[in-house]
């Protein structure tokens, strides 16, 4: 069903931008000026948003995306420590006996 939506809204568009009003309204400068706008209040508006529910996390010592980010890069980084010390732990022993059978 969201496959055949997008398909629909994907025609009308495709019917949309053909029409020759279509064209002439998005040549108008101010018509493109207004739509930049548009989207750079979207960004700042997305960006108080996120700096406010940032704020709010805080507040309540509750973690954050970048916060989940970061942990789970540190443990990556742990977790790879731990397999080289495994690695080193499990061909160290092998040399120590056999310097003792040496000896």
């Amino acid at each position: 069903m969201l496959h055949d939506l997008k398909k629909a809204a994907l025609n009308q568009a495709m019917k949309l931008m053909s029409s020759p009003t279509f064209t002439k309204v998005m040549s108008d400068p101010r018509v493109m000026g207004a739509i930049t706008k548009a989207f750079e209040l979207q960004g700042k508006v997305r960006g108080g948003v996120e700096e406010s529910l940032r704020g709010l996390a805080e507040r309540l010592n509750l973690a954050t995306k970048d916060d989940v980010s970061a942990l789970s890069e540190k443990l990556g980084e742990v977790e790879t420590s731990v397999d080289q010390i495994e690695a080193r732990l499990e061909t160290e022993p092998a040399a120590k006996s056999r310097k003792k059978k040496a000896d």
